[in-house]
């Protein structure tokens, strides 16, 4: 715009001062060895001003080449993008329909062309990972590393992959400083640590999985019983330390059903039967342990069990109907030698609910009796059942 005005001003010098120069004598004499030209001035006024104006249309013509270069770039830049992302946006098709060896090849392919490659590498190796193809599964992780080594979702995809348990362990404590706050990278770290067997970090976090909700409650009732049995183990075999083990947790830990748990477990493992009876009790009594969980431990490795006994005929009086129950006592009356009421216990867990546990333990109670043919038949009985 200057230079359009520039040109206008001096096309108006030259007509208002081109009249007054023509009324006299000046003249421009422009000499070669060959030729000589003269013009007056305003002629060569008018002739500069034209050389300027072709040579600003000389520019703006080399601007728009250049400029239609670039737009010409860009546009084809912009093409292959939208073809890419096409190509994306049908490999995730193809993964929801379960393809996913399409959907590995379409995002492969789309992967170059996209403003964030990673995410379709990273799709790309998952694909592949679900129809167990490591080898390309790793490739493709490699290449989404090379893209973005820094970026969370390449970081969360390598965690969650490597099978170096050391590797593993870098990787989580890395993320969890990088994001300890997030969901993903508490989840994502916590499951590469169990199943490393990095119990005693994962038990760091046990708590912030908890309070932000990074897993299911089943799930994190797994972590935290695997983990407590690892500190329970750590201790030793000796009843003496792991009864101050477990004194030595707060009020809150002994009150959590995985915790008590996992020192069960510790105490079972290690023939301590009649100190577990106690503790199963008194998870009862607090309301922190079932007959459910209890029915999965082996029956004969419980030991003076009259606490527990006492215990679960308070539950049955409170809930009649439980089976679970019922059949709990059956299996502590036997530990007792009282075979009569394990016998009745069981029959009674039967006509509540007749599962293949309670044909075994009658078929135990009436074996241990002495009646061996009925016995036989309830342990047809229970082979019979699912």
């Amino acid at each position: 715009m200057t230079k359009i005005i520039i040109l206008l001003l001096i096309f108006a010098l030259g007509l208002i001062l081109g009249p007054s120069w023509a009324s006299g004598q000046g003249i421009l004499v422009l000499m070669t060895p060959t030729h000589t030209i003269e013009m007056s001035l305003v002629v060569a006024a008018l002739l500069l001003v034209a050389g300027l104006l072709v040579l600003w249309l000389l520019e703006i013509l080399f601007r728009s080449v250049f400029k239609g270069k670039r737009t010409g770039a860009r546009w084809f830049r912009g093409r292959k993008q939208r073809k890419a992302q096409k190509q994306f946006n049908q490999a995730l098709h193809a993964w929801l329909l379960k393809d996913y060896e399409t959907a590995a090849k379409l995002a492969e392919a789309a992967a170059p062309a996209l403003p964030q490659p990673q995410d379709a590498y990273l799709l790309a190796a998952t694909a592949w990972q679900a129809v167990h193809n490591q080898a390309e599964q790793q490739r493709l992780l490699e290449l989404a590393q090379l893209g973005d080594s820094k970026d969370l979702a390449v970081q969360l995809a390598l965690l969650d992959n490597t099978k170096d348990p050391t590797k593993a362990l870098a990787l989580a404590k890395d993320l969890l400083a990088r994001e300890p706050k997030n969901r993903a990278v508490l989840r994502t770290a916590a499951i590469s640590l169990y199943q490393h067997g990095h119990l005693q970090t994962l038990r760091g976090l046990l708590a912030d999985l908890e309070n932000r909700q990074a897993l299911p409650r089943a799930l994190l009732a797994e972590y935290i019983r695997a983990c407590y049995r690892a500190y329970f183990t750590s201790a030793g075999a000796e009843s003496a330390t792991l009864k101050t083990r477990w004194q030595e947790l707060p009020k809150k830990l002994r009150r959590s059903t995985p915790v008590r748990l996992a020192y069960l477990d510790v105490l079972m493992k290690s023939g301590y039967g009649a100190a577990a009876a106690k503790v199963a009790a008194r998870g009862i009594q607090h309301n922190v342990l079932t007959a459910s969980d209890l029915l999965l431990y082996n029956a004969n490795d419980w030991r003076e069990v009259a606490p527990l006994r006492e215990e679960t005929e308070k539950q049955i009086k409170a809930h009649p109907e439980h089976p679970n129950w019922v059949l709990l006592l059956a299996i502590l009356a036997i530990q007792e030698g009282d075979y009569s009421l394990a016998e009745r216990a069981a029959q009674q867990a039967i006509r509540l609910k007749g599962e293949r546990i309670a044909y075994r333990t009658l078929g135990d109670a009436l074996s241990a009796s002495g009646q061996t043919d009925a016995a036989l038949t309830a342990y047809r009985r229970a082979a019979q059942m699912k």
